[in-house]
């Protein structure tokens, strides 16, 4: 091995990937983006959860305006939300928390919305250069993001999420699917680069 030295074991293996693909930022929607570099960006993230993704965001994007938008609560049919923070609403305010301070320095940037993501489409008046999903992981739910985000994104604008794999994570077998669906419904290029997915709008 080029980079590794000493012994790996299978599950080592598997929380070095996953922490190379989740932690280790910039993230392929931004690195590879046709926006970067561009002034004058508004963004939205969906799904913000502790904040580091929207940091990465504001620093590789430089946007002047990025909507993040989590509603920081358990709801009836967040059955995702339950596996990683239980019943207790606690963890997820605490999550919050974290997600603010953590960003406390581009506040003058930031625009907090604690709705739930087909409720905050509704309350975004202008157009947005690029919308990134990482919310709700349920097939119902993507869908339901793409279609309500991708009229609010300019032309040119990048529509793009997280978690575009499954395997042993087969609770992302909707983000794929729903993802695909869109594409091929609507004739448009899908690019990939795990665990990334992104749309040009043309």
């Amino acid at each position: 091995m080029r980079f590794f030295t000493g012994e790996l074991d299978e599950n080592r293996i598997i929380d070095v990937l996953s922490d190379l693909k989740h932690r280790v930022f910039p993230r392929p929607f931004e690195r590879l983006s046709p926006l970067r570099g561009a002034q004058g960006l508004v963004g939205a993230e969906i799904g913000v959860c502790g904040g580091e993704h929207a940091l990465s965001l504001l620093r590789t994007l430089e946007p002047d305006r990025l909507y993040c938008i989590d509603p920081y609560s358990i709801y009836e049919t967040y059955d995702e939300g339950r596996s990683h923070y239980g019943i207790d609403q606690t963890p997820l305010d605490e999550t919050e928390k974290k997600a603010r301070a953590l960003l406390a320095s581009h506040a003058d940037k930031i625009v907090w919305v604690r709705r739930l993501s087909s409720e905050a489409a509704v309350e975004i008046r202008e157009q947005l250069d690029f919308v990134y999903i990482d919310g709700n992981h349920a097939e119902s739910f993507v869908r339901e993001d793409i279609r309500a985000y991708w009229p609010l994104l300019r032309r040119g604008g990048v529509l793009g999420g997280h978690d575009y794999y499954n395997g042993f994570q087969s609770e992302h077998d909707g983000v794929i699917a729903a993802v695909i669906e869109f594409a091929v419904d609507n004739g448009l290029k899908l690019k990939v680069e795990l665990p990334d997915w992104w749309i040009v709008k043309s």
